[in-house]
């Protein structure tokens, strides 16, 4: 798989993130791992929090080469917290 070969060849890493479906699972089928993955809720708020999340992870990635475990607490809260039932 092209992500497999990329994360060991080039230590490339990949955050996933998935409106209106279970994010988990397809990033699983392109070879990107749980703690990688997040949904969000794919309106205003919801959008604008991605981009800041995804903009602290890639300073963490360039300042110490590796994103934070808890890099996706804030959508899963986000997420789980405005859930449409």
């Amino acid at each position: 798989m092209m992500i497999e070969r990329q994360k060991q060849k080039y230590a490339w890493d990949f955050i996933f993130l998935g409106a209106n479906i279970d994010a988990v699972e397809v990033a699983d089928r392109f070879g990107i791992g749980a703690d990688r993955a997040a949904n969000y809720h794919a309106d205003g708020e919801g959008t604008q929090l991605n981009y800041e999340v995804v903009s602290e992870a890639i300073c963490s990635l360039r300042a110490s080469k590796s994103i934070n475990a808890d890099w996706k607490d804030r959508i899963d809260s986000d997420y789980k917290g405005r859930k449409k039932n």
